[in-house]
């Protein structure tokens, strides 16, 4: 479904530098070009049936369905998929989470159609207009690539990081983010997955540590 808002409006700011923010996201801006080229020129049937199931793939409230499936994988095949595989993907939702709401809420950028209007906006799906950066999919998106990939070998990270890259183009083909909205998620998905990860690891020498002087 696609929606358009009934005029442009020129939401202020109030979190961000005026400045700043015309430069990051005002016309002119590399950030709002590019926008527009991926929300206009790039549209093709393939992808109006593509990019809306990327993103529902890559939404947040399909972690309890990845959880389920990630310890259900480790409990019958611990050798390919290790307990400690579902402990950090956990962790590092609940950080992406964290991070991306912090900064929303600090931030608080407008999202494309609050700021463009409906005469420059393609919105598909749901209709937001507030906390655009960063984009939560790719937040959750790239917090999967490098935590389930972490580790293996190339083609084991490939897939994973081809669907955080192709959730992360959805966000700003169906008029959603701007390509820094997700970009900045992209960082934040992977500090995510890098700071879940090191928990782990040091968890894992504390507790090798307490067994080898039990022993």
């Amino acid at each position: 479904m696609r929606w358009s808002l009934p005029g442009p409006s020129r939401p202020v700011n109030e979190r961000m530098n005026n400045h700043l923010y015309q430069f990051l996201y005002g016309p002119g801006s590399i950030n709002q070009k590019l926008f527009l080229f991926i929300n206009h020129r790039c549209i093709n049937p393939i992808f109006d049936q593509l990019m809306p199931l990327l993103t529902s793939l890559g939404s947040s409230r399909m972690v309890y369905l990845y959880a389920l499936i990630l310890i259900v994988w480790a409990a019958a095949d611990r050798k390919r998929m290790p307990w400690r595989y579902p402990a950090v993907f956990i962790l590092g939702t609940l950080l992406g989470m964290v991070m991306e709401e912090g900064i929303k809420q600090l931030l608080q950028i407008p999202r494309p159609a609050a700021a463009l209007g409906n005469a420059a906006v393609r919105v598909m799906g749901e209709l937001k207009l507030k906390n655009s950066l960063p984009s939560g999919h790719a937040v959750f998106s790239f917090m999967i690539a490098y935590t389930l990939g972490y580790g293996r070998k190339a083609a084991g990270k490939v897939p994973l990081w081809s669907f955080a890259v192709g959730v992360a183009f959805s966000r700003v083909y169906m008029g959603a983010h701007y390509p820094l909205d997700v970009l900045t998620g992209a960082g934040v998905g992977v500090l995510a997955g890098f700071t879940a990860w090191q928990a782990g690891e040091a968890v894992g020498r504390l507790s090798g540590g307490k067994k080898r002087k039990g022993q």
